[in-house]
């Protein structure tokens, strides 16, 4: 099997703890669901050779496990300080600023103690990395972006929108 076959294949296993991730309400299980998938997508981003991605998807994963246990907004700054390092350390053009902008965003939600808030800053962050994804071309980690969007959509009408509905 391929280097790039076996990337798809863990893309493709990340893609189902995205698409769980945003239905759940309870944010200790969103993260959780996160923090597995941003270990299997560094692994398929190590397998494609995108140092930086990868990288930054470690520190994701790092970022989504302290947000469990850490809810100081503050932690944010270590976050975006080791983002920016490992961006510097693996750069490689324009896939490493798009990584880095999607991993900055995906920094700020998940330290936001605003639901809403944090769900809108998921899915711009991932929209950043969907075309970071085009660029590299992983088909796989594509869909899994589209997923995740679709999913978080879904997931937001569900938890807050159709909540407002039933009210009125």
């Amino acid at each position: 099997m391929s280097f790039f076959i076996a990337s798809q294949i863990l893309a493709g296993l990340a893609s189902l703890f995205d698409i769980a991730s945003f239905q759940f309400k309870n944010r200790n299980k969103l993260l959780t669901t996160l923090f597995i998938s941003a270990l299997l997508i560094a692994a398929h981003f190590a397998l494609l050779k995108e140092w930086t991605a990868a990288c930054l998807l470690v520190i994701g994963a790092c970022r989504y496990l302290a947000g469990i246990f850490i809810s100081d907004p503050r932690m944010k700054w270590l976050f975006y300080l080791v983002t920016l390092l490992g961006t510097a350390l693996t750069f490689s053009g324009i896939a490493s600023v798009l990584s880095c902008i999607g991993s900055l965003f995906h920094t700020k939600a998940s330290f936001s103690h605003n639901d809403k808030l944090m769900r809108w800053l998921m899915v711009i962050g991932t929209v950043v990395w969907l075309i970071h994804d085009i660029i590299v071309g992983s088909p796989v980690a594509v869909l899994l972006d589209v997923l995740f969007i679709i999913s978080s959509a879904i997931g937001y009408y569900r938890i807050h929108i159709k909540k407002l509905l039933l009210l009125t």
